[in-house]
């Protein structure tokens, strides 16, 4: 596996020695063909701020215009090649690095809004345990941004889970009373007639909330994760699994508030492995601790042949 320390990448790109000159250069011109286009625009201006000038030798108005243009555009056209450009943000830089050190593959998509907020922007695709994995940061309906590996799989075996960090808050969020009253809700305002389809409801992705809490058997995940799945038996083996379980415990000891779930999407083998994580995702370590979770967990689905072969396509 690869060292997170071997790609970290410098936060902050070498710059050109003369980088500060130019932008020095850049603010000055930028001013000058500012005052250059207004005195175009208004040449009576100039009277105003050189009152002592003797502008009336020139005639009209229309000398002092043609000059201001010439200038607007002259200072205009330096200041653009001497522009510094737009410098790499510091998640472009980690996530190129990212991308390299794993042999995926940096892509930059146009921002959109969806139902859950705003998708978008740079995304890094690659493969493990023949799945497609991507990774991209969101936006959501809150206008807080988040980190989120995921990637779409079919199973043979109907299997779901839902995990997060543990704590006295997300006990209760997590706790079968709520979520049997939140399904019910759920369910009455579905009531009506609806057009059947492949498509699977809330209610019925997430009614193995009501099931009770999964004790995986490892002191340490026990004791820093929530899990419920309605197949303890093979949730115990994900969590449990060394592969998971590792990564998972240095993920969570640098971060929380993140959330990993395994959903269907489309009856009847339609799945969605997802982890999300509350920011945007710079720290290298922190990066590959959740890239070897979300592999680990497919891997380890794969070792109980529960990946179906249409998982198994290339990212792109």
């Amino acid at each position: 596996m690869p060292n997170p320390d071997a790609f970290q990448p410098s936060l902050a790109p070498a710059e050109p020695s003369n980088l500060g000159i130019r932008r020095f250069l850049s603010t000055i011109l930028g001013l000058v063909s500012v005052c250059a286009f207004l005195f175009a625009v208004w040449p009576g201006l100039l009277h105003a701020v050189w009152p002592d000038a003797r502008l009336g030798r020139f005639g009209e108005d229309a000398p002092i215009r043609f000059v201001a243009i010439a200038i607007f555009v002259v200072t205009l056209t330096i200041r653009i090649r001497l522009s510094p450009g737009r410098q790499p943000k510091r998640q472009e830089i980690a996530w190129a690095a990212f991308a390299n050190a794993i042999g995926g593959t940096l892509v930059e998509d146009q921002r959109k809004p969806t139902l859950g907020g705003w998708e978008g922007g740079a995304k890094v695709r690659w493969n493990a345990a023949g799945a497609a994995i991507e990774l991209t940061a969101i936006t959501d309906s809150s206008r807080n941004d988040q980190t989120r590996f995921q990637s779409d799989i079919r199973l043979s075996q109907g299997f779901q889970f839902y995990a997060l960090p543990r704590s006295f808050l997300t006990a209760a969020l997590a706790s079968s009373a709520l979520w049997s009253v939140i399904l019910k809700g759920m369910k009455s305002e579905m009531a009506r007639p609806q057009a059947s389809g492949p498509e699977v409801s809330v209610p019925e992705q997430m009614a193995f909330m009501l099931e009770k809490e999964v004790v995986i058997g490892d002191p340490v995940i026990d004791a820093a994760v929530l899990v419920k799945s309605n197949d303890p038996s093979l949730a115990r083996e994900l969590f449990a699994n060394a592969a998971v379980s590792h990564w998972l415990r240095e993920l969570n000891a640098g971060r929380k508030g993140w959330q990993m779930s395994l959903v269907v999407r489309r009856v009847p083998d339609d799945y969605r492995l997802e982890l999300t994580i509350p920011g945007v995702l710079s720290d290298p370590k922190t990066l590959d601790a959740a890239r070897q979770v979300v592999e680990g967990a497919l891997g380890s689905l794969a070792g109980r042949g529960l990946l179906d072969a249409p998982a198994r396509k290339a990212a792109g």
